[in-house]
C-alpha cells in the first residue's frame, strides 16, 4: 500500500469526458505565452531511445527514419515505466485502449477526467490575470528593465517552486492533510498509475492550480511593488505550465503534435527522458517539472538540496519522508545533517513517532 496517499482502490476511469491528450495550439494558449521566460540556456542534445537528436540543428537535418526510431524508443520507455508502476501495487490490471495506451485509473475519491466549462473559465481567468499583472508592471515602471528582471526571476523561481512543491507532496502529507491534502494524495498516487494524466485535457489537468493562483496574484499586487508582483505572478502561473508539461511527458511522443515535441527537444518543455528518471522508486530525484533544467544541479553534490531539506525536517520534528524507504537515501540525508541525538548522548538518531 502506498503510504501517505490513503487512496481508495483504483478503478478504471469512465469513458465520458475522456481525452486523447492531444491539444491544439489554441487550447494551449494559457500555457504557451510565458514559455520564452523559461529558457535559461541553449538547448541540449537529448537522447530518445536509441537515436541521438541534436536539438541545435534544423529539423530538416534529422532523417525521418531517425525521428521515427526516436519516437518508437521513447514510447517504449514510457510503456516500460508504466508497467513497472503496475508492479508497485498489483491490485489492478488496466486494459489497453484502441490507441495502445493503458486505460486511465483514478486513485482518488471524487476525481474525474471530465472537462467542464468552469475548468476552462478559471484557467482562462488565471491566464488573463497573470498577463494583467505583468502588463501593469511595465506600465507603472519608468524603465522596462525592472519588469523584465521580475519576469526572468519569476521564470527561474517557477522552475524551483515546481520542484519544491513536487518534493514536498511526494514525500509528506496524506489525503487528510489540511489545504494540500488532495495534492499530496494526487502526487503520491500518481506513482501508481502515471499514465492516467495523459488522458486528461489541458483544462482538467490545470484548473485546480489555476484557481489557487488567483488569490495569490491579488495578494502579490497588494503587498509588492509592480515588478515584484510580476515576478510572483509568473512564478505561480508557471505551475500551471509545469503541470501541463508534466502531462506531455507522460504522453507517448507519437501521440503528441510536432510543436509539442519540438518544445520538449528544445528543453523548453520537460523532456520525457528527464521525467522518466524520476519514476524510479524511491522517487527521490528529478522533482522539477517545468523544464527539468535545474534537476542536475539540485540532485548532485555538493547541493543535494532535497536530502538536506529532508534531514532538516527530520531534525525539527522527526518526520521521515517516503524517499527514506531507501536506506541509501536515508543514510545520505543524515550524513549531510545528522539528526538530533538522544538525551543520553549516545549518538542514536531520533526515530519518527
Amino acid at each position: 500500500e502506498f503510504q501517505g496517499s490513503d487512496p481508495r482502490r483504483p478503478t478504471p476511469a469512465h469513458r465520458r469526458g475522456q481525452h486523447t491528450g492531444i491539444e491544439s495550439p489554441t487550447a494551449m494558449f494559457c500555457a504557451a505565452l510565458p514559455l520564452a521566460a523559461a529558457i535559461v540556456r541553449g538547448p541540449p542534445i537529448l537522447r530518445y531511445g536509441s537515436a541521438a537528436i541534436d536539438t541545435r540543428g534544423a529539423p530538416s537535418l534529422i532523417a525521418p527514419s531517425s525521428v521515427a526510431s526516436a519516437l518508437e524508443g521513447t514510447d517504449s520507455a514510457l510503456d516500460s515505466m508504466d508497467l513497472a508502476a503496475l508492479a508497485l501495487d498489483g491490485s489492478f490490471r488496466p486494459t489497453r485502449g484502441p490507441d495502445g495506451r493503458l486505460e486511465p485509473v483514478l486513485t482518488l475519491p471524487g476525481d474525474s477526467l471530465e472537462t467542464t466549462p468552469p475548468m476552462g473559465a478559471v484557467t482562462v481567468s488565471s491566464t488573463a490575470a497573470t498577463l494583467g499583472v505583468v502588463a501593469l508592471a511595465f506600465v507603472r515602471s519608468g524603465s522596462p528593465l525592472p519588469p523584465l528582471l521580475g519576469v526572468a526571476a519569476g521564470a527561474l523561481l517557477g522552475e524551483l517552486f515546481s520542484g519544491a512543491f513536487h518534493w514536498a507532496t511526494d514525500n509528506y502529507g496524506r489525503l487528510e492533510t489540511p489545504v494540500v491534502g488532495f495534492a499530496c494524495a494526487a502526487f503520491q498516487g500518481h506513482h501508481l498509475a502515471p499514465w492516467t494524466i495523459s488522458h486528461r485535457s489541458v483544462f482538467n489537468n490545470v484548473y485546480k492550480i489555476a484557481g489557487a493562483t488567483l488569490p495569490l496574484l491579488g495578494l502579490g499586487l497588494a503587498l509588492l511593488p509592480p515588478s515584484g508582483a510580476a515576478c510572483v505572478a509568473v512564478m505561480f502561473y508557471l505551475q500551471l505550465v509545469a503541470q501541463e508539461f508534466h502531462r506531455w511527458s507522460h504522453t507517448p511522443p507519437s501521440k503528441l503534435p510536432e510543436w509539442k515535441r519540438r518544445l520538449q527537444r528544445a528543453g523548453v518543455a520537460l523532456p520525457v527522458p528527464e521525467h522518466i528518471a524520476h519514476h524510479k522508486p524511491p522517487f527521490d530525484k528529478h522533482y522539477c517539472i517545468l523544464t527539468g533544467r535545474l534537476n542536475r544541479v539540485l540532485d548532485s553534490e555538493p547541493v543535494l538540496l532535497w536530502r538536506r531539506l529532508e534531514a532538516l525536517v527530520y531534525r525539527v520534528n522527526g518526520q521521515e519522508p517516503l524517499s527514506w524507504k531507501s536506506d541509501k537515501v536515508r543514510a545520505l540525508a543524515l550524513s549531510l545533517w545528522p539528526a538530533r541525538r538522544d538525551a543520553a548522548g549516545q549518538g542514536k538518531f531520533r526515530d519518527s513517532e
